[in-house]
């Protein structure tokens, strides 16, 4: 006798015999070859040296997203104890790490509102970051709060997108970031690890506003299935919190909770870079 398995269940999220599961072959046929295709970019990932003592080069950033054939990535500085008031130190040094491979990296700067950040946000603009990443627990201030809205207007004017850590050690944040998309409706706000923390709440809070994307490195893969089934794939981007994570559990997880959750195939390649390269407004490669 005949079971339709394909009645309930996705096929693709089955591997054929003898298909390693932390292989491109795998991913390639969870994603309907859409990895092939189209440009992966991962949203999330570090470089240098945080004070809890994780460090990667750029190098070894290089050869972990060789392994997938991943385009490039968004960089920006650890929790680094070089940080000092304005995390000048560690800002140049991703400008000078990410100079080598300008078309495959992509320097974010990493601002502290409690510090000097005016003249920091300026020297890193005139360089040529292309983003800003914040990090309320490790920096010690509230996503809504008076102390870091020059921060949010700043980078809504000068067209940046902010990736704001959701993540481990936050309360519930989605009023926050509600209020902060309401207050400046041109902000590109990247939540980073998708608010997971205060799941389920955050999708209902947070829907209703199309400048808020959705991150999902280090996400819970239920919070994952949630997020690819309510949220529009258009304001879901793949990351992998490296050296935190891999390509390897980021890219499978994507690729199986999509197909899982039924996003459309032809969606697949805005999860997985699309989506994040229009907002850093660019169609393929970074220019230098």
């Amino acid at each position: 006798m005949h079971i339709p398995y394909e009645r309930y269940f996705d096929l693709r999220a089955i591997p054929k015999g003898g298909m390693a599961l932390d292989s491109y072959e795998y991913l390639s046929q969870v994603t309907a070859s859409a990895v092939e295709s189209s440009p992966i970019w991962d949203a999330h990932t570090h470089l240098g040296t945080d004070t809890d003592g994780k460090t990667l080069t750029a190098e070894a950033l290089l050869a972990d997203l060789a392994r997938f054939d991943v385009a490039g990535a968004v960089v920006f500085p650890f929790n680094d104890p070089d940080q000092g008031e304005d995390f000048g130190v560690p800002n140049q040094r991703i400008w000078d790490a990410c100079l080598p491979y300008s078309d495959r990296l992509v320097p974010f700067m990493r601002l502290n509102p409690h510090g000097p950040w005016e003249a920091e946000y300026e020297r890193c603009l005139a360089r040529g970051h292309r983003g800003v990443k914040l990090h309320p627990r490790a920096q010690e201030f509230d996503i809504a709060a008076g102390v870091v809205r020059g921060i949010y207007k700043r980078a809504a004017d000068d067209g940046l997108p902010v990736l704001v850590h959701t993540g481990y050690g936050m309360p519930a944040i989605s009023q926050d970031v509600a209020a902060v998309a309401e207050a400046y409706p041109e902000l590109k706000l990247i939540l980073g690890h998708a608010s997971f923390i205060d799941m389920p709440r955050a999708l209902s809070v947070l829907k209703p506003y199309p400048n808020v994307y959705f991150e999902t490195s280090v996400v819970r893969m239920y919070d994952l299935f949630q997020v690819l089934r309510e949220v529009d794939p258009g304001r879901v981007m793949y990351g992998s919190d490296k050296p935190y994570s891999s390509s390897t559990v980021s890219l499978q997880a994507m690729g199986i909770m999509a197909s899982l959750a039924g996003v459309a195939p032809e969606r697949l390649p805005d999860l997985f870079g699309g989506n994040l390269l229009r907002v850093l407004g660019v169609t393929s490669k970074v220019a230098a």
